[in-house]
């Protein structure tokens, strides 16, 4: 995706009922905390094949939580209080009912020896009845609800050709949601089911929208030679960046791509619109004073701020859903994912790497999803940004050769 960096600058139905128990103090906000130790049992089923899968994916997301060190146990757990040398057993049953996987689960603690959580969840998918379970047991253990009832959708494919994907947070569930012999970049969720995403489906590169139900894609830029970074504002109206009288800046579109207001008027490149959550600023991303740096810019007032100083290239800016924290990276000799406050100020560094791109907010505000090689590995990660843990969630042989740009979606009930 380092084409993609540097060419502007150079739905399941899930039921389910929680019965918990009153949970401990867990400081996850200490990075040398030590993890919470996790059993996880093998579920009863008269499908072993499903109850495995299942399985399979609750250790995965507890694993990829950064929070747990899972022991995976491959025998059924008959009685939760004979368990010792951990802090919560996972066990319980698997069955099939009208074309749903129903997942009767238990979590014991150890600690206080009593059943934490007795749930019972309901998919037409066997992963999300798993991230539904893991997401719950995050609520009781943290505080906080897990991150796993999501869908990250990216763009992948070769130098020629990309197309967009589906996947689970998690990874599980791929799914090609799109067949154009076209590049197909830069996603973004509008709703859980309409998408953006720039397209060179007329040559130019321009801004599309994609209704994820019929299929049918809307142009939202039509008189436009460049236009590019779709973001949802209200009221039906989109920010785009557009290519006008010479210069790159973010434009208000409505769904026919009438331009009704023009946000910035910068020289040079300004793009990559992110909106807090109450449309109070907007963050974006302009080479205006030289190299690209990242701006807020006040929507009632008209006033921009420069926020990154330090750093030689700063792009990809993601809002937090808690809008307190921006995700964004930071290109040099090599690649870094760092964290800033809202208003700017000092940066946190949480992981460098020689190629990162794309960073994502999961809705809990405590993971980002980001493209890169970590690890030697190249693919799709989460990254705790509490304390740093990464998991490969998607590896880069699934992805083909190319990649371009990825978004997580809000909860998906």
């Amino acid at each position: 995706m380092k084409k993609i960096i540097f060419l502007f600058f150079a739905f399941f139905l899930t039921i389910g009922g929680v019965t918990y128990a009153q949970n401990y103090e867990l400081d996850i906000t200490d990075p040398n905390y030590q993890k919470i130790l996790i059993n996880v049992y093998n579920l009863e089923s008269s499908n072993p094949e499903l109850a495995q899968k299942v399985k399979s994916v609750i250790v995965k997301d507890l694993n990829m939580s950064g929070f747990y060190q899972v022991n995976d146990i491959n025998i059924v757990l008959k009685n939760p209080y004979s368990v010792s040398g951990c802090n919560y057993a996972v066990f319980g049953s698997v069955s099939e009912s009208n074309g749903n996987v129903v997942l009767d689960a238990k979590v014991y603690n150890v600690t206080n020896r009593e059943i934490v959580i007795n749930t019972k969840i309901t998919s037409n998918n066997f992963a999300w009845v798993s991230h539904k379970l893991v997401d719950n047991f995050m609520l009781y253990d943290t505080g906080i609800y897990g991150p796993f009832e999501s869908k990250i959708i990216f763009s992948a494919g070769n130098n020629k050709i990309k197309n967009l994907y589906i996947a689970d947070f998690s990874g599980e569930n791929i799914q090609q949601i799109t067949y154009y012999n076209s590049n197909l970049l830069l996603p973004m969720w509008i709703t859980n089911n309409e998408v953006g995403f720039t397209g060179y489906l007329n040559k130019n590169p321009s801004v599309y929208l994609l209704n994820l139900s019929n299929g049918h894609i809307t142009h939202l830029s039509p008189n436009s030679n460049f236009s590019e970074n779709v973001t949802y504002y209200k009221d039906g109206l989109y920010a785009v960046s557009i290519n006008k009288d010479s210069n790159i800046n973010i434009f208000l579109v409505n769904k026919s791509g009438q331009i009704v207001k023009q946000l910035t008027n910068n020289h040079g490149i300004t793009i990559s619109p992110n909106f807090t959550p109450n449309l109070s600023k907007m963050i974006y991303v302009s080479n205006s004073e030289g190299s690209p740096q990242i701006y807020s810019l006040d929507l009632s007032l008209g006033v921009s701020s420069r926020l990154t100083y330090d750093c030689p290239n700063s792009q990809s800016p993601a809002i937090s859903p808690d809008a307190t924290k921006i995700a964004y990276i930071c290109a040099g000799s090599n690649f870094a994912l760092n964290i800033m406050g809202i208003n700017g100020g000092d940066s946190e560094n949480i992981i460098s790497s020689y190629y990162l791109d794309s960073p994502s907010w999961s809705y809990d505000s405590r993971y980002v999803a980001v493209y890169g090689s970590i690890d030697s590995k190249e693919g799709i990660y989460i990254i705790n940004t509490i304390n740093g843990n990464f998991s490969l969630a998607i590896e880069a042989s699934k992805l083909y050769s190319d990649f371009g740009g990825l978004d997580v979606s809000k909860k998906i009930n």
